[in-house]
């Protein structure tokens, strides 16, 4: 009981302070039964670590066979600090479902907005970036590499500007 009301006023902090109770649903699959357990607690131990994850706690159901391969699920619960922290941990852990429990209502600024927006910009673009560095020549490497640093310099110039104006 006394873990209960420990989590529940947690929970009602980082809530009432801009943060939200998630769940990410993750599958993974494997040849191996034993070591698709195993990498399903280590990647939850993981998220565990994460900045702005202020309590992180995950159920990994049994893996299940299916035609020699294993499939398992796992249902990971988290309260999370801000918007932003929610969009950057979707975004790289990229969970087959996201279910908020709370707040209901969410209420998010322009300024977190607009955090949470730069950080899809960021990860889209260095996901391009990959993509696009590993089928390319040398030349047209170094071409994308300078076009990228003058969007990167360009990006900060508005950055401030935005932030000099509020």
């Amino acid at each position: 009981m006394a873990n209960t009301d420990k989590f529940d006023r947690l929970k009602h902090d980082v809530i009432s302070h801009g943060g939200f109770f998630v769940h990410f649903h993750f599958d993974m699959h494997s040849t191996q039964k034993e070591a698709l357990q195993e990498i399903m607690v280590g990647f939850i131990s993981k998220l565990t670590k994460e900045n702005g994850v202020k309590m992180c706690v995950g159920e990994v159901e049994e893996a299940q066979e299916y035609d020699g391969d294993y499939s398992t699920t796992a249902r990971v619960s988290m309260l999370i600090e801000d918007f932003a922290t929610l969009v950057r941990l979707t975004l790289a852990y990229t969970p087959i479902v996201v279910e908020v429990e709370e707040p209901l209502d969410a209420k998010i600024d322009a300024g977190e907005l607009q955090n949470a927006l730069m950080g899809i910009s960021a990860t889209n673009q260095e996901l391009t970036q990959h993509i696009l560095k590993n089928g390319m020549s040398e030349e047209n490497r170094k071409k994308f590499e300078e076009q990228m640093a003058r969007k990167a310099a360009l990006g900060k110039k508005i950055k401030k500007m935005s932030e000099e104006e509020k």
